[in-house]
């Protein structure tokens, strides 16, 4: 049995700070670490009382792990309140240049979730047993958002008025960009998932597999996304896909069947909408 000597309660610390870094997503940031990383991961794997001791820590801050991997300790809130919980200011950090900016990207991961996660029990079933998603799904999810959410009533607080404010300008965005490969062109729904997309399968939680036959980029979940989900450390997915799927109370309307109301985005036909 391994004992903890004096510097394990730094060490657990250091562990805890850099796998937030990585789960973060901010490699250039972990690079610099990456021998310490190393370290303190072979220490995690094979001390037993060092495991519990950065366990214990989580515990505090209220993080859990999700995976471990060679890069270090893939981490999620607990719940959607905590402190480390994914919002709009974490995606203005990481993938935006301001709030506003912020909830339209967090509007586009609320999409790709609900593509893969259309019911709340895909949440719990085994990531293998799931489909995949392209970049067509999400469009088609974030095509019923943007209709839906229209329809729910202006005293609805079901969504952050940031994201409500968001579905208006992902209304206003063309889907996609003629000239999204010119310096300054404006943005597009395509450009918006594209960058969403990037981000989580550069942070793992996201597998891309590239079918050259169909010229197309397939998406699988992992089981780390899956359960950041479940834990609802995105805050908004849930209440996003309650008005995507049309299962908001406030969306149903008379003569809605069962069926009709949990049928998954995904698989509904959509009309071809332009939005300028």
């Amino acid at each position: 049995m391994t004992y903890l000597d004096e510097d394990s309660f730094q060490q657990a610390n250091r562990l805890i700070y850099l796998s937030l870094i990585y789960s973060n997503g901010n490699r250039r940031a972990l690079s610099q670490y990456m021998e310490e990383m190393t370290e303190l991961l072979q220490k995690f794997r094979s001390s037993e009382p060092f495991q519990q001791l950065v366990e214990a820590g989580l515990k505090a801050m209220e993080l859990q792990i999700l995976t471990i991997t060679s890069d270090g300790l893939r981490l999620s809130a607990r719940h959607a309140n905590s402190f480390f919980a994914t919002t709009l200011t974490d995606y203005g950090k990481m993938l935006a240049r301001s709030d506003n900016k912020a909830a339209d990207l967090l509007c586009v991961h609320c999409a790709i979730a609900t593509a893969l996660f259309p019911n709340e029990t895909d949440l719990d079933a085994p990531v293998e047993d799931l489909g995949v998603v392209m970049v067509e799904d999400i469009i088609q999810v974030l095509r019923r958002f943007a209709d839906q959410e229209q329809k729910l009533p202006a005293e609805d607080d079901i969504l952050d008025p940031q994201v409500r404010t968001a579905a208006q300008r992902i209304r206003e965005l063309p889907e996609e960009n003629p000239d999204s490969k010119r310096a300054g062109a404006g943005a597009s729904w395509l450009a918006l998932i594209n960058r969403v997309l990037e981000h989580l399968v550069s942070t793992d939680y996201l597998l891309a597999f590239e079918d050259h036959q169909e010229d197309v980029i397939e998406y699988r979940p992992t089981p780390a996304y899956q359960a950041a989900l479940r834990q609802a450390a995105v805050y908004a997915f849930h209440h996003f896909r309650n008005v995507a799927t049309g299962q908001d109370p406030q969306l149903k309307t008379p003569g809605t069947g069962p069926d009709q109301e949990s049928e998954s985005p995904q698989l509904t036909e959509q009309p071809e909408t332009e939005v300028n």
